[in-house]
């Protein structure tokens, strides 16, 4: 008996056309679906999506063969409800049909690409910058610290922090879902107090840390973590979504000396990226020569000038000593620049737990500039 594969490997010239151009409307229609389900506060951007989406799928047709046209036909519509992708054997099918379920594939598509339409990430940016402004607005920030005092401030610190956290809400009985234990830093509107005590910790961190020099660029921003191993890993995601963001690159690589931290191998599972380890000398310092081997294309961190020359991102681990090289460097010991100062240096952790003596976690993550920390 012959099958209808068969009939369609022998129909007249063009069929292959046809198939092709079924396989794109019906795609276009799944996609224009779920558009007017997620995007219908965009109308305005909604039909040049549309038109986006399908000169890509004209793009990613026009070149299939006729077998792989007509059994990408064979399947129901990728936004069915609860799909259940094939099982596929053919390798040279599986670029057809992702491991994942085809509509988490469409709607991941769809939204990862969404702020490339003519003016939605204008919109978004925009739309973004009003709650930034009106969060910063609602903050007096006279007399804010801004790096560490000359001398110790005694126990006169505490009744300012004290009365600085009166002028929070009265949130009792008013904010469900704001309040964990006392404060919640996610909620700023609500725990002002909270704002200006990172932001004040953030500030003198960066100080200390080359943020006052002029070599620094005066952008380095940051937040508080609950310690090294999450500092590590928003440096680690920051540099990954910075590098795909300006350079495109969607598989991640990164290079660590052998000595590094197990939060680099954490980040590497959590984040996909593919991790390469290097020597280290007698003095546990990275071998250059090795690290400068492993770079490509897709590495998105490194050192120094290596990282300035060939335009990656490069996290300095500080975590331990961050609160003492640079006093040490201030009373003449031999320390090798290692902050902000260096050109290529695009991120740094540094915990307050230990060296800054402050309580079990907390750490300051810190970057080179606003659109790291953005992404």
């Amino acid at each position: 008996m012959i099958s209808p594969r068969h009939i369609l490997y022998s129909t007249p010239e063009g069929a292959h056309d046809r198939a092709c151009d079924a396989r794109s409307i019906s795609v276009l229609q799944s996609m224009r679906h779920t558009l007017h389900s997620i995007l219908s506060y965009f109308p305005v951007f909604v039909s040049a999506y549309l038109r986006a989406i399908g000169s890509f799928t004209s793009s990613k047709t026009q070149d299939l063969s006729p077998q792989r046209a007509f059994v990408a036909s064979l399947f129901p519509s990728p936004l069915q409800e609860n799909p259940k992708p094939p099982k596929i054997k053919n390798q040279a099918l599986k670029s057809i049909f992702p491991r994942k379920p085809i509509k988490i594939q469409v709607l991941s598509f769809e939204l990862s690409n969404l702020r490339l339409v003519p003016g939605v990430k204008k919109y978004i940016d925009s739309e973004k910058q009003k709650i930034v402004d009106k969060l910063q607005g609602s903050s007096n920030r006279d007399g804010w610290r801004t790096e560490l005092p000359k001398s110790g401030l005694g126990d006169k610190v505490l009744v300012q922090m004290k009365d600085e956290k009166q002028k929070d809400v009265s949130w009792q009985g008013k904010c469900s879902g704001t309040v964990f234990a006392h404060t919640n830093p996610l909620h700023l509107n609500v725990f002002p107090s909270v704002v200006r005590f990172e932001a004040e910790v953030v500030a003198m961190t960066a100080a200390i840390l080359g943020s006052k020099e002029k070599a620094s660029g005066g952008q380095i921003c940051g937040n508080m973590t609950s310690g090294g191993t999450e500092s590590i890993l928003l440096a680690v995601k920051s540099s990954r979504d910075y590098m795909k963001a300006k350079k495109g690159i969607t598989k991640p690589e990164m290079i660590i000396p052998v000595s590094a931290h197990s939060a680099y191998d954490k980040a590497a599972q959590y984040f996909k990226i593919k991790l390469w380890r290097v020597p280290v000398d007698k003095e546990f310092r990275a071998d250059v020569k090795a690290i400068k081997r492993h770079i490509n294309k897709n590495t998105v961190m490194k050192l120094g000038d290596l990282a300035s020359s060939y335009q990656i991102c490069l996290h300095v681990d500080l975590c331990l000593g961050g609160f003492v090289l640079p006093f040490a460097c201030k009373l003449g010991y031999p320390v090798p620049p290692f902050d902000f100062t260096v050109q290529g240096v695009t991120s740094i952790s540094v915990d307050v737990h230990k060296y800054g003596l402050a309580p079990k976690g907390t750490s300051v993550v810190l970057y080179r500039n606003r659109e790291i920390r953005k992404v």
